[in-house]
C-alpha cells in the first residue's frame, strides 16, 4: 500500500507497513477501509501539469507512437531511446498510447492523471460536538475523487465519507466528551486511477479546539465619562451552555493611532477606561475555552466614540454616525447609558427656518382675514341699530290730501278758502 503525504508532490509515495501502520493488523484494517479500485494493466499515473517520459517493454530504438484520439498521425516528440515526451500533462493527454516498431504495435500504455488531495485540517467547535475535517484537492481536476476520512483513537479505526461543497470537501469524526488523548486521521482518496492513503495528521483536542468569534459586538459611550467606552457582545456559536466557560480578549485602538491595547475578562462586557476623547475607536473581541485550546478567531470590527456633552462635535465627521443597538442591555456599571448619537448637523435642520416662516405667514393671513370678518359684522350691526332708532317718514292722509290740493292749485288763484253758509229759514 502506498501513501501520498499531505503537502508533498503527487508522485511522492511511501510504504506504510512500518511508518504508518506499525502493525500488520493495522495495515489490513486500513486496506479494508480504503479498498483499491480495479485498474487495467499497463496504466500509468501521472500528476497534473507534470513532465513525463512515456515508455513500455519492447519499445526501444527507432519506434513511433500513436494514440486513438487527438492527432491521427505519428507523434513526433520521441527521443532516440524510444520514449514519448509529454510536456505539462493535462486532461487532454489522458488516453491509450501505442508504440510501433517496424510498423507493428509493440505495447500499449494507458495514461491517467492521479487524484491528489492535500492541506486538510481538523477542528472542534465545541466540546460536545463531533470533529470536523476540511480540505480541497491540490489541483483542479476534471472529476473529483471520492474521499473517506479514517479516524484512529485508542487503536480503534472508524471511517466516514466526505462530501463536497464546491471544491472543498468536509468530513466528520465522532468525539466523546471528555476524551483528551491523541487522535490520528487518514484520508482515503479513491478515483479512476486507484486509491491511496494520506496519513499526516496526529493531533489532540487541545490543538483542534477552535472557538468561534463572539457575536453582535456593540460599543456604547459612558455618560459623563469622555474617556470610557462600554463594549458588550454575545457568546460564540454553540457556547450558550454555561457549563463550559470562556474567557475573552478585547483589542482596541483609536483610528488615528497605530498602537493597540487589550484587556481580558470572563464576562460578556468590558469597560475601556483609557479611550481618547473625541476619537473613533476600532474594537475586536475573541474567545478561548477556560482550560483548553488556543484563542479563536477575532470578531468583526466594531466602532465607538466616547461620550461628549454637546449635541454635535467638530471632532467627529458627519459620516461617523455612531449608534447603539437596542440589544445593548445588562450593563454592569450603573453609570453606563446608551448615550446620544454623535453626529454632525442633519440635513433636516436646514428645513426648519423655511417651515417656521411659512407657518408665520399663514398665521398672519388668517389673522387679517379674521379681522376683516369682524369689521364686516360690526358694520352690519351698526346699520341695523341706526335703522331701528330713526323716526318714521310716513305722513297722515289729511296732510297728504291738503298738500296735494295745494300743489295742484293754479299759481294765479288767491291763496284763500271759500266757505258756503246755508240759508236760514223762518222758524229755525
Amino acid at each position: 500500500m502506498r501513501v501520498t503525504m499531505v503537502g508533498a508532490p503527487g508522485g511522492w509515495s511511501f510504504l506504510i507497513l512500518v511508518v504508518c501502520c506499525g502493525r500488520p493488523s493495522k495495515c489490513n484494517k486500513l486496506e479494508t477501509l480504503c479498498p483499491k479500485p480495479a485498474v487495467a494493466k499497463g496504466t500509468i499515473l501521472v500528476a497534473l501539469h507534470s513532465r513525463h517520459h512515456l515508455t513500455c517493454p519492447g519499445c526501444e530504438g527507432h519506434v513511433s507512437w500513436r494514440r486513438p484520439r487527438g492527432d491521427t498521425g505519428i507523434l513526433t516528440n520521441v527521443t532516440e531511446g524510444g520514449h514519448l515526451v509529454l510536456e505539462r500533462v493535462t486532461h487532454a493527454d489522458e488516453d491509450k498510447y501505442t508504440c510501433y516498431k517496424d510498423g507493428a504495435p509493440v505495447c500499449n500504455v494507458t495514461l491517467m492523471l492521479e487524484e491528489v488531495v492535500s492541506h486538510f485540517s481538523c477542528h472542534l467547535q465545541h466540546l460536545t460536538h463531533n470533529i470536523t475535517c476540511e480540505g480541497r484537492p491540490t489541483r483542479t481536476l476534471r472529476t473529483y475523487p471520492n474521499i473517506t476520512l479514517i479516524h484512529e483513537r485508542s487503536s480503534v479505526l472508524s471511517s466516514s465519507p466526505c462530501t463536497y461543497v464546491g471544491r472543498t470537501f468536509s468530513c466528520s469524526a465522532e468525539y466523546n466528551e471528555g476524551d483528551s488523548g491523541q487522535h490520528i486521521f487518514y484520508l482515503c482518496v479513491s478515483g479512476r486511477s486507484g486509491s491511496r492513503i494520506a496519513a499526516n495528521l496526529r493531533t489532540s483536542i487541545r490543538e483542534m479546539l477552535r472557538v468561534g468569534p463572539p457575536r453582535h459586538v456593540q460599543v456604547a459611550p459612558v455618560k459623563n465619562n469622555p474617556k470610557k467606552l462600554n463594549v458588550t457582545w454575545r457568546h460564540p456559536d454553540f457556547w450558550e451552555n454555561p457549563f463550559y466557560k470562556l474567557k475573552y480578549q478585547v483589542l482596541y485602538r483609536a483610528e488615528d493611532f497605530p498602537i493597540s491595547s487589550n484587556g481580558t475578562t470572563e464576562e460578556t462586557s468590558y469597560i475601556i477606561n483609557d479611550a481618547i476623547m473625541g476619537s473613533r475607536h476600532l474594537i475586536r473581541v475573541r474567545a478561548q475555552e477556560e482550560y483548553l485550546g488556543d484563542w479563536g478567531n477575532w470578531s468583526e470590527e466594531a466602532v465607538g466614540v466616547p461620550w461628549s456633552d454637546t449635541d454635535t462635535t467638530s471632532l467627529v465627521p458627519p459620516e461617523y454616525d455612531i449608534t447603539t443597538s437596542e440589544e445593548t442591555t445588562d450593563l454592569k456599571d450603573s453609570d453606563v447609558t446608551p448615550g446620544p448619537k454623535i453626529r454632525g448637523l442633519s440635513p433636516r435642520v436646514y428645513w426648519i427656518a423655511p417651515c417656521v416662516s411659512l407657518a408665520l405667514f399663514v398665521l398672519f393671513v388668517f389673522a387679517v382675514w379674521m379681522r376683516y370678518q369682524e369689521v364686516k359684522i360690526l358694520k352690519l350691526k351698526w346699520c341695523f341699530l341706526r335703522s331701528f332708532l330713526r323716526p318714521s317718514s310716513k305722513s297722515s292722509p289729511v296732510q297728504a290730501v291738503v298738500s296735494e290740493s295745494l300743489l295742484m292749485a293754479p299759481s294765479s288763484s288767491p291763496s284763500s278758502v271759500a266757505v258756503t253758509v246755508p240759508p236760514v229759514h223762518d222758524g229755525e
